[in-house]
């Protein structure tokens, strides 16, 4: 079994870490006080705790203090109630490992015998001593210690605690201002009942105001999704866990970090031992009657309402458990809601639901499943009732509710969901008896609706397994079928970056009389969608006419609003900005169909970014993934519209927004095309963000498959080759990159916007290459810009291109209207021009000005650059010299190389020169650039000649 081998992550407490560490500030002034740190089971309590002192410890060291004193004690429960004095005993045993048996005794006062009812090795222990006197014996000796260095005493578990330590916690917390004595509590907030002694305590010190109360709350998803990733990393089995695998261990752990760790070592499997028994441990100490109420509650599921527990126990019965019903509550098993019962985490529902009996479990279960078909036929009752005649093991209506459930989810969006409901009716298939009979169709076709579910998930490879198998069972006198089933795999092989799907669709079509409309429709709306991804705008603006001739003709209302999307987006990507009007027309078909809907939103969202006018495409994408979030609809789906979005915040400069919806959403992906959008973007963020190892690192892991997909799409293939161009430069290989660029001069290959794009870098490339003494051929670039007039960004791109090559100014770059990294970027180049033609003045101004801008949007690439550019050329605020700089940073070998690159020469002279191999002077001059925090040959050989004086 694999294991956690660190402690995990500290993620999503930053607030309460910063209360924590502004209340020892205080206390180091003199005033000292306490802090109350609450919250369920398992969120975290301890572990925040832990990393405030090694805060404290770190920032003492690196100040070379002794930092403060620490004493720790742990409450504790014997089985029969709190454990006498277990943290207070913890509590002295630290003073006395800290300072002696001496010096404790002293520090505490003339009334240290009390000390001996906790240490009686300590202190002879007298019958006549006044052990009343314990709390304000343990609050005398703290503040004594105080006065030396601050001390914290960390007191754990308090809802465990017993009278005597209730007792310290309000004598230290009136004797702690004025000190520099920190008191810190932890208790478990659902623990507390009202009648809990705590409460009093607690009340008391909010009252008097001598206590600061933080409580620390579940994790919000993000911080959930980013916790679950990094313990399943930890574990070494995440190149092996699916993203689906990865939110569902999110979905169950609903924020509690102690679920996250127990069940990320088992990420895939069922519910850890350790964490059930954890689990059950208030529901087994409730009375027979209230664990039975409970079992049926969880039976309904996690919430039950008032009506289902009515037709599982009948009014008498429910009106009978209403005593058990109030146990379960006050014991924090269960919550009471307006109208029904709910457990008070999803994994102890889950746990209390295997506590039911086979018998007792098919009764409730099926119970349910019948109440909720009588209630009505929505797709949340159908699916519900599908799960629990499941659970009830009556299979023939199991698989009824689930065929149903496959069937309807893809027009209500709701694809999660038909994933799992899908794939149980495939195994149910066989269990009953004439099934055909039994659902009203055969089995190709349920392979077929669960394969489209498992695409709008993301699941690509099982989906494609699961439509290949329809394809091969699909029978013979049905062409028709045998279309659709074609069509649904070549959707899913293009979504898999397969060559083969237009010829499928081919074959579909060959099946079909001309005159079949509606089966012809969507097969030549998906050839239309593979030439516009390929950048076939052509062909695709023909097809996409004739699937929509196809599907008026039909009345086939979504495949009329998804040609005109395509034959729009087609239009748009050569070049004709009318097509927005066309777009804008997709979206009046779309009517109420989600699918339509989702096409616009995304292709909407999509161009508005190509287009330059971000604010309005965010605006559309959130749109649209407000009415997937709503609808519940598959991953895939919300990723595409939640991805532009973070898309719209990086031109904006809402970066670090961006990074971390890339950093919670990325790992949940199965590898699709939706991966490789998304998981490209979040490499390039990384990279600008300044992180360039690990985007290397990424990039690397995921080349061969980017390339792979960027074969058959042309947004892929040319924002994967920027991104790997620009990584190869800052590793100073310029084969790759100048391998990479070349495709910017195939018009067939590119549409105008990614044309330009791609031209930005392939501009910054060949002036490397220029400047290293590379023979390169800038011709061909410049035609293909001049092919890119029609485009709205051109004159950005284009003033960005000519100053990469010396033909422009980076002023004029740096005020354009374009993605937010342009002008920091823009600055940072300018400056370091300027500083290499000798105007060291301006030079500090710009370089400045691109550090300042940087910072603003989270640019960590530009501002290190552009610092170290000032810092090692002598013009650093307050700075340091040049010489001492490079002095600091480099190897002997590498200033010995420095100086050749200063020289002019390439890496292969630097090898002749230093009797090397041309492979160690490029890993010499990769490790240079890095170091320097520059970007350029040009831009160190300025720092090494830069005269600090």
């Amino acid at each position: 079994m694999p294991t956690l081998s660190a402690p995990s992550p500290l993620i999503g407490r930053a607030a309460e870490l910063d209360s924590l560490r502004e209340a020892f500030t205080n206390a180091r002034a003199g005033s000292g006080g306490v802090v109350v740190v609450g919250g369920e089971a398992g969120i975290g309590k301890t572990r925040l705790v832990a990393e405030f002192l090694a805060g404290l410890s770190r920032d003492a060291g690196d100040a070379g203090e002794a930092g403060p004193l620490v004493l720790h004690g742990q409450c504790a429960d014997s089985g029969s109630g709190p454990l006498p004095y277990a943290a207070l005993t913890g509590v002295l045993a630290d003073a006395v490992d800290a300072l002696g048996p001496e010096a404790t005794l002293e520090a505490a006062g003339p009334a240290a015998d009390a000390l001996g009812v906790l240490a009686p090795g300590l202190v002879d222990v007298r019958r006549d001593v006044d052990t009343g006197r314990l709390p304000e014996v343990l609050a005398d000796l703290a503040c004594a210690l105080a006065v030396a260095r601050p001390v914290v005493v960390v007191l754990e578990d308090l809802h465990w605690s017993d009278d005597v330590t209730r007792t310290v916690v309000a004598r230290l917390a009136r004797s702690a201002p004025r000190t520099t004595l920190l008191v810190v509590a932890t208790f478990r907030s659902d623990d507390v009942g009202r009648r809990h002694p705590l409460r009093t305590t607690l009340a008391e010190l909010e009252r008097s105001r001598l206590a600061t109360r933080v409580d620390v709350p579940r994790l919000d998803a993000d911080d959930a999704t980013r916790l679950v990733a990094a313990l399943v990393a930890t574990t070494g089995r995440a190149p092996d866990v699916p993203g689906t695998v990865l939110a569902q261990l999110v979905e169950r752990a609903q924020g509690v970090p102690f679920y996250a760790e127990e069940l990320a070592e088992f990420a895939g499997d069922a519910m850890p031992d350790s964490l059930r028994d954890l689990l059950l441990l208030r529901y087994s100490s409730l009375s027979d009657a209230a664990r039975t109420f409970c079992r049926t509650v969880a039976a309904a599921g996690q919430r039950a309402p008032h009506e289902l527990l009515v037709a599982m126990l009948g009014v008498a019965g429910l009106d009978d458990a209403e005593s058990a019903a109030r146990e379960a509550v006050e014991a924090h098993v269960l919550v009471a809601d307006a109208d029904g019962y709910r457990f008070r985490h999803a994994l102890m529902q889950e746990a209390v639901d295997d506590e039911l009996l086979p018998g007792e479990a098919r009764r409730l279960h099926a119970a349910c499943a019948r109440a909720l078909e009588e209630a009505g036929r929505t797709f949340a009752d159908v699916a519900a009732a599908a799960d629990h005649w499941w659970r009830a093991r009556v299979p023939d209506r199991a698989l009824a509710s689930a065929v149903e459930v496959v069937t309807t989810a893809e027009a209500d969006g709701s694809t999660s969901t038909a994933v799992v409901v899908g794939e149980r009716a495939l195994e149910l298939w066989d269990l009953v008896p004439e099934p055909e009979r039994v659902v009203g169709l055969h089995h190709a076709a349920l392979l077929r609706h669960v394969a489209v579910a498992l695409q709008d998930a993301a699941q690509i490879d099982r989906a494609a397994g699961l439509a290949r198998e329809a394809v091969d069972e699909w029978p013979a006198d049905d062409p028709a079928g045998q279309a659709r089933a074609l069509s649904t795999l070549a959707h899913i092989l293009g979504k898999a970056g397969d060559a083969g799907s237009d010829g499928l669709l081919d074959e579909a079509l060959a099946l079909l009389p001309v005159e079949d409309h509606a089966g012809r429709a969507p097969l030549l709306r998906l050839k239309a969608r593979n030439a516009m991804m390929d950048h076939r705008d052509d062909e695709a603006v023909a097809v996409a006419g004739m699937a929509l001739d196809a599907a008026r003709a039909a009345g086939d209302a979504q495949n009329v609003s998804l040609a005109l999307n395509l034959r729009a987006m087609s239009r748009l990507n050569g070049g004709d900005l009318d097509a927005l009007a066309e777009l804008d027309t997709s979206r009046e078909a779309a009517g109420d169909d989600w699918r339509a809907q989702c096409h616009y939103y995304t292709n909407a969202s999509d161009s508005r970014l190509k287009l330059g006018r971000y604010v309005e495409a965010e605006r559309l994408a959130e749109q649209g993934a407000t009415i997937a979030r709503s609808l519940g609809a598959g991953w895939a789906t919300r990723a595409m519209l939640e991805g532009n979005v973070a898309e719209a915040w990086i031109e904006v400069g809402r970066w670090p927004d961006a990074e971390a919806w890339y950093e919670r959403s990325v790992p949940l992906i199965d590898p699709s095309d939706y991966a490789v959008y998304l998981g490209e973007r979040w490499t390039w963020l990384t990279m600008w963000r300044g992180d360039v190892d690990r985007a290397q690192a990424i990039a690397r892991a995921r080349r061969a498959t980017w390339l792979r997909f960027g074969r058959v799409e042309e947004q892929i293939r040319a924002r994967v080759a920027g991104t790997l161009a620009e990584l190869a430069l800052l590793r100073d290989d310029l084969d790759d990159a100048l391998d990479l660029i070349s495709i910017a001069t195939d018009r067939r290959a590119l549409s105008p916007f990614y044309r330009l794009t791609t031209l930005a870098v392939a501009a910054r490339v060949l002036d490397r290459a220029r400047a290293a003494g590379r023979p390169v051929d800038v011709a061909p670039y410049r035609d293909a810009l001049a092919s890119c007039t029609v485009w709205p960004t051109y004159p950005t791109w284009a003033a960005l291109f000519a100053a990469e090559l010396g033909d422009g100014s980076w002023e004029a770059v740096a005020s354009a209207d374009g993605p937010a990294h342009l002008r920091p970027y823009a600055l940072y180049r300018d400056g370091a021009s300027l500083l290499a033609a000798g105007d060291r003045a301006t030079a500090r101004e710009r370089l400045d000005a691109a550090a300042q801008a940087a910072d603003a949007i989270g640019c960590g690439l530009v501002a290190a650059q552009a610092r170290a550019l000032l810092d090692g050329a002598g013009l650093a605020r307050g700075g340091r010299g040049g010489g001492r700089a490079v002095d600091r940073a480099l190897t002997e070998r590498e200033r010995q190389v420095l100086d050749l690159v200063a020289e002019g020469l390439t890496n292969g002279q630097i090898a002749e020169r230093l009797f090397i191999s041309r492979k160690t002077a490029s890993v010499h001059v990769s490790a240079i650039l890095r170091k320097l925090g520059v970007s350029s040959r040009t831009e160190a050989a300025v720092v090494a000649r830069s005269d600090p004086s």
